[in-house]
């Protein structure tokens, strides 16, 4: 039996997993981007371009046809999201691939939170040039148009008129890539007062309608707009102590460690 651990670089870093995994009686097969000595593991695969490779999912799927997996590590939240598809594909218990979205996609969580009749700023996917000139005419301007699942949502433009959204998209939105879909969101801008946390009715609402995972700490944040407070974002929190939040993640799956 086999507990795998995706490590991406450079955001985890060369942490001692198979230290802080001791104990769990499996085998420790890491899957990293970092070459160099990792200790404690039964097998290492170390992979070239490892963000975009589908080989990490082809390798524990690999893994799982010569001994059963069960239990998937990931810190980063790209590797929870791969994590959670390789759980719901395995039938390894733990966060699921939807429940790794809601952390990572501002569209997503929104939705969760709407359905629940919590209040969400205005922020929509662009999945097409015309999709700008509604919002633009919905909503008028300004625009800001972020990356959607990116870490930090990068800004990409403020657009101030229609003439700037011209600008914006002459030569089109995607990468140039056959079949490629632009990652973006639009929404107007927010500068109000901002509250990170639970403490406010509409933050502790929004932690109360999310799932709660073992070993996956997620922040909502709210900004004020028009004198009422709204959900601007759900993310993925890191962990102040990554050991315990390592080895939540495999006692969520049913196993037992050490000192737990």
């Amino acid at each position: 039996m086999t507990v795998v651990v995706l490590d991406r670089p450079p955001a985890t870093g060369a942490l001692p997993y198979a230290e802080w995994l001791a104990g769990s009686g499996r085998d420790l097969v890491l899957l990293t981007g970092t070459p160099g000595p990792r200790p404690g593991f039964t097998e290492v695969h170390v992979m070239a371009r490892y963000a975009v490779t589908a080989a990490v999912e082809t390798t524990v799927l690999a893994l799982a046809r010569r001994s059963p997996v069960t239990a998937v590590v990931a810190l980063d939240p790209a590797d929870q999201l791969r994590a959670g598809a390789l759980r719901d594909l395995l039938g390894v218990p733990g966060q699921s691939r939807d429940t790794a979205r809601l952390l990572l996609d501002p569209i997503a969580s929104a939705d969760v939170l709407r359905r629940s009749g919590i209040p969400v700023v205005r922020r929509a996917e662009v999945r097409r040039v015309l999709d700008l000139y509604r919002y633009g005419h919905e909503w008028g301007y300004p625009l800001v148009v972020r990356r959607r699942r990116a870490a930090g949502r990068r800004v990409l433009a403020v657009l101030e008129d229609e003439a700037a959204l011209r600008s914006f998209v002459r030569g089109g939105l995607t990468s140039g890539r056959a079949g490629s879909v632009p990652d973006l969101t639009v929404e107007p801008p927010c500068p109000g007062a901002r509250h990170v946390g639970p403490g406010l009715a509409v933050t502790d609402a929004a932690l109360a309608a999310l799932p709660v995972e073992p070993g996956h700490p997620r922040v909502v944040e709210a900004v004020r707009a028009d004198g009422d407070w709204l959900i601007d974002g759900v993310r993925y929190e890191p962990a102040e102590d990554p050991r315990a939040q390592v080895r939540a993640q495999v006692s969520s799956a049913g196993l037992a460690l050490e000192g737990i």
